[in-house]
């Protein structure tokens, strides 16, 4: 329990530590919001009345804490390009990319751990070399070319889906899962790839190591060996990439979501640094920050209660 509750505090101060720095890059960065808001014909009062509005009149400090509050509140400030609220403008985008996320990790973890289980039982037979030759053409191949020949094949051809017209999630669910599920697997087949060879590799050393030549040779079943103990001593590594991976995803979502057209957080990321809409950048730099420290606090908690020996900071 004390190592849960370190890990959730650690949590919560590297999360305000990265909150805080993006908002003073970002305050820096922006000039005069209120400018940037009102444009160069604004007057001074125009100006000084926005600034009191914003609050950008008050010290530094007070702003960032009034900030980081609407922050958890709901309140991120109003878009410098689409003049309206940036909780608004995120929350449908960040329902799309949270959505693909799950669907493509789900993939990653119903594919991986079997093939991962077979490819290190069957390591050294016949088809080993081939199996290896598939792993490596995985990740060796871009997502967005991946992307392009999924589109191409199951969207233009087969029809399974129409390129460019993503269904809105509120009105056809099913339509939206349908249409991000060939998205997910394109995310998600490089990492497959990788997590197959990991915890291969990863089985095949914990296969040589003392306790198991003592199990098998006192005549237990070497597939009930591998089974009921090495796999669990092997998935320590393989949940510490797996979550790294959950926290990949989010950002291998970019370019995926361009090649599909999907209207989801990489998309809006990326056109608003090009509008240097700050508020909305800054919003999803914290969230996607938040992503990935909770994606790592998830994986160091479920390594722990596989290998209760794992403890923060290396102590027992």
């Amino acid at each position: 329990m004390k190592y849960v509750v370190r890990r959730i505090l650690a949590l919560i101060i590297t999360m305000i530590m990265v909150s805080f720095l993006a908002f003073a890059a970002f305050h820096i960065i922006s000039g005069d919001p209120a400018r940037a808001i009102l444009g160069m014909n604004a007057t001074e009062k125009q100006l000084a009345i926005l600034r009191q509005e914003m609050g950008l009149d008050k010290p530094f400090l007070v702003q960032y804490i009034n900030w980081l509050f609407g922050f958890f509140t709901g309140n991120l400030g109003v878009s410098y390009s689409y003049r309206q609220p940036v909780a608004a403008l995120i929350m449908p985008k960040l329902k799309v990319t949270l959505l693909m996320v799950l669907i493509s990790f789900v993939i990653i973890i119903i594919c991986s751990l079997p093939l991962g289980l077979r490819a290190a039982q069957k390591s050294g037979g016949r088809l080993d070399w081939l199996r290896t030759t598939i792993v490596q053409l995985c990740m060796a191949v871009p997502a967005f070319f991946l992307s392009i020949l999924v589109s191409y094949i199951f969207g233009i051809i087969f029809k399974f889906f129409t390129p460019g017209d993503f269904p809105k999630i509120e009105k056809d669910l099913a339509g939206a899962v349908r249409y991000l599920f060939f998205a997910a697997v394109c995310i998600a087949i490089p990492r497959i790839a990788m997590a197959v060879r990991m915890l291969k590799s990863t089985i095949i050393e914990e296969m040589e190591k003392d306790y198991v030549r003592t199990a098998i040779s006192r005549g237990n079943d070497r597939a009930e060996v591998l089974k009921k103990h090495v796999l669990k001593n092997s998935l320590v590594p393989t949940i510490t990439f797996l979550g790294q991976t959950m926290a990949e995803i989010v950002g291998g979502s970019i370019v995926v979501e361009q090649v599909f057209g999907v209207p989801g957080m990489g998309r809006f990321l990326v056109a608003s640094i090009s509008n240097r809409d700050y508020p909305v950048v800054e919003a999803l730099v914290v969230i996607l920050a938040f992503w990935v420290i909770l994606s790592g606090t998830l994986a160091d908690l479920i390594n722990q209660k596989i290998d209760p020996r794992l403890k923060l900071g290396g102590r027992a």
